[in-house]
């Protein structure tokens, strides 16, 4: 009976720890850091799949990712990020910047998902600019993004998460009157572990 009382407070426990204000733990309630600002830093790894060359259509990477943001109403974040993402063999990179917005499921719990939504433009450097620019187009290029996030507070003010990223990148090649030039496409999809403080 003794041994039976710890395991039955053991889940009431640890929801408390992740739940609202209504369990009475000191450790949760107000998370969502609603009106504050944040930087962030990141790692990603990944895989590009793109359609630059008939060959070696897939690569993996690892790149780094720096953001600022701002907590809004609703709690519903607006993040402004950069990312260099450099290919394994170091041949050739895109460098872009990100504007998304993060929409919250129960945002004042300390561990809480998000849905990413988003638009960004890039720039590619390396052994194929001249595709690029053989095609009357140029290095930048826009993209789509979509993602999942699950973030978690290690104090009232310091973050820490993962998410799960999607990106498709278009370089749009202008075509003169009467020629159809098709589109230069890249897909990147990746994990990344984040650590963020707000102020």
């Amino acid at each position: 009976m003794l041994l039976t009382i710890p395991v039955l407070l053991l889940p009431t426990t640890t929801l408390a720890w992740i739940d609202d204000d209504r369990h009475g733990s000191i450790y949760t309630g107000g998370y969502s850091g609603e009106g504050r600002w944040y930087l962030s830093g990141a790692a990603e790894v990944g895989t590009i799949d793109q359609q630059l060359t008939d060959a070696d259509r897939s690569f993996s990477y690892t790149a780094p990712k720096i953001a600022v943001g701002g907590v809004g109403p609703r709690a519903i974040r607006f993040e402004f990020g950069w990312s260099r993402v450099i290919s394994e063999d170091q041949d050739w990179g895109i460098t872009g910047f990100d504007g998304d917005l993060w929409l919250p499921w129960e945002p004042h719990r300390r561990i809480r998902p998000y849905l990413i939504l988003g638009m960004g433009y890039h720039k590619y450097y390396g052994a194929e600019s001249d595709f690029l620019e053989s095609n009357n187009a140029d290095n930048g290029a826009r993209s789509l993004n979509a993602g999942l996030a699950v973030m978690g507070n290690i104090t009232k003010l310091t973050e820490m998460g993962i998410t799960f990223r999607y990106r498709f990148i278009t370089w749009t090649a202008s075509a003169e009157a009467g020629e159809d030039v098709p589109d230069a496409n890249a897909t990147i999809s990746s994990v990344g572990l984040r650590v963020q403080r707000l102020f």
